[in-house]
């Protein structure tokens, strides 16, 4: 085979899985807020009413949980000026975008090795799919914690290129996009101090002073930080500090202390890698190969990034490590991990890590994509019905009392001047076809924590189940006499791989369903269920009391 069509291929086996997972992301986007996207949105309604640009600039720089958002805010206000409202998929597709790019820097560091260049197929495989799905529906999740990595990836490759003073521009940058940002400074400078160079180390110092007074200043401890419980247990931190880079485990295995132990092999390779490398730095001023300085450059950022989520949230328990918003963290050092390999390898042995990872990469994304669309789905079902209930009732049902009066005002002010869009997306009951028969539904209730580390709610849940209804789109309907409708989407169980292979069904017959009741205004509501295009009555109802508690009552009548 002549060197063209070896190159269409190569491209098609590079490429393939970036589109698909873009594809992915743009189906599956929702143009409605969700959760912490509030605060990109308020900071618009707000900084139309500030007098001055000082004002204006406040509001961007205020403080979100551990995090200065100024670009993220600059990036929604952006959106907003150019078309007019925000568009929250735009924003999710930029930066995914940006996520993205980070493969150029994986290739300009693979391409340094001299090595055949079918043994790249395997990283875009290995890190474009959807684990991470709160990335694919979150624009403040991708909005920080990805394009975070495109910050940080972008100052180690400019300083591998020996660019420092590029390098300290970004880091600027990053810091105003994530909290961990600040700590680019640091990475920065560890690798000019390195190498000798004070005159670069002392730009890089006063710059890093400079934006620290700025950022701390006025600065409160984030809502969900506790690092003196997180310190109280040494043995859980270190454990979340590894499981924090082996999240890739929960595409099969539940159990986090299986993602401790895949962090601890993908981080400590190419540590131990480095170490020795380190070593000559005592003696005379460090010069390492540009592989080498790009991965130190990434192995400090990621370093700094584990640590710093282990120590303000590990006291949650390991699970609050590997929430789906940090799991592109797994993918990305096995990514660096498999370079380290290629380098440390040749030959046939070589080329057996190529295919390994190649093949494993591939049935990893496959089974992300089986594993993880159920819950893309569902994020996107309730995004959808929540779009809905707030235009029929300004309320929102995934979301908790205290959240929705906090921004009922600030959401209707959004909604008034168009700065967000919102619309129904049902029919009203009487333009879908009538099904005959009865959707059996079973209904349980219990009380749930929510927690930070200053405060602590209990909240009733109401659980619904089905066990027969086969269907993939499903809606459930709470309807009071002569109010418009409250929907809630549904859950379906997913089958075993073994069973999907055997049957050709993604899921299995039934559904669940979560919801706080203390959502719906006091009433009587009839429940319906919406199966695809076809609704039917239930023979249920739900009461809620004035005190928001809930009962479930049986018969037509």
């Amino acid at each position: 085979m002549n060197s063209k069509p070896k190159a269409i291929l190569l491209s098609i086996a590079l490429l393939f899985p970036v589109v698909v997972y873009l594809i992915y992301v743009i189906a599956n986007a929702v143009p409605v807020f969700f959760a912490d996207d509030f605060h990109l949105l308020k900071t618009i309604v707000w900084g139309q009413e500030a007098p001055s640009l000082s004002e204006k600039y406040m509001l961007l720089i205020q403080q979100h949980n551990e995090h200065r958002i100024l670009i993220p805010r600059l990036l929604t206000w952006l959106d907003y000026l150019l078309e007019g409202s925000i568009n929250w998929v735009s924003l999710i597709v930029f930066g995914n975008l940006l996520w993205i790019a980070t493969l150029w820097f994986f290739w300009k560091a693979f391409k340094s090795l001299e090595v055949p260049y079918w043994l790249f197929i395997p990283l875009p495989w290995i890190l474009f799919q959807p684990q991470y799905y709160d990335n694919v529906t979150w624009s403040i999740s991708i909005l920080q914690q990805s394009v975070i990595v495109f910050w940080f990836g972008l100052i180690a490759y400019l300083c591998a290129q020996n660019k420092y003073r590029w390098a300290v521009a970004v880091a600027v940058l990053a810091t105003f996009t994530h909290g961990n940002g600040i700590f680019s400074f640091i990475v920065i400078g560890a690798m000019i101090v390195l190498e000798r160079k004070w005159k670069e180390a002392a730009i890089c110092l006063i710059v890093m002073v400079l934006v620290a007074l700025h950022y701390f200043w006025d600065f409160g401890k984030g809502p969900n930080a506790d690092f003196t419980r997180s310190l109280s247990n040494p043995v859980r931190l270190v454990a979340s500090f590894f499981a924090f880079f082996g999240t890739m485990t929960k595409v099969m295995l539940t159990n986090p202390l299986y993602a401790a132990a895949l962090g601890a092999v993908l981080f400590m390779i190419p540590a131990l890698y480095l170490l020795p490398r380190l070593f000559p730095v005592f003696r005379k001023p460090l010069n390492l190969s540009f592989f080498d300085k790009i991965l130190l450059g990434n192995l400090l950022f990621l370093a700094i990034t584990g640590a710093l989520v282990s120590v303000s949230r590990s006291w949650g328990g390991i699970e609050t490590i590997i929430a789906p918003r940090y799991q592109h963290y797994s993918p990305y050092v096995c990514a660096w991990t498999y370079l380290v390999l290629i380098r440390l390898t040749a030959g046939y042995l070589r080329n057996a890590v190529g295919v390994v990872f190649l093949v494993g990469g591939i049935l990893f994304n496959g089974l992300a994509y089986f594993v993880y669309t159920q819950e893309i789905k569902f994020r996107r079902d309730w995004l959808v019905a929540d779009d809905t209930n707030w235009t029929n009732h300004k309320r929102f049902l995934q979301y908790n009392d205290f959240f929705n009066d906090n921004i009922r005002k600030e959401y209707g002010e959004a909604e008034s001047r168009g700065i967000c869009a919102t619309r129904s997306h049902f029919n009203t009951l009487a333009r879908y076809t009538m099904g005959n028969g009865v959707v059996p539904l079973e209904f349980s209730t219990n009380t749930f924590v929510m927690e930070a580390a200053d405060w602590r709610e209990e909240h009733q849940n109401l659980r619904i189940a089905n066990t027969t209804v086969e269907a993939d789109n499903i809606f459930l309907c709470f309807k009071a006499a002569n109010h418009k409708e409250y929907w809630v989407p549904v859950q379906k169980h997913r089958n075993s791989v073994q069973s999907f292979l055997s049957t050709g069904s993604h899921y299995k017959p039934g559904f669940i369903t979560d919801m706080l009741p203390e959502n719906l205004a006091p009433g009587e509501y009839r429940l319906g269920v919406l199966v695809n295009n076809t609704f039917y009555w239930t023979d249920s109802r739900a009461l809620i009391q004035e005190n928001k508690s809930v009962s479930i009552k049986k018969g037509n009548n």
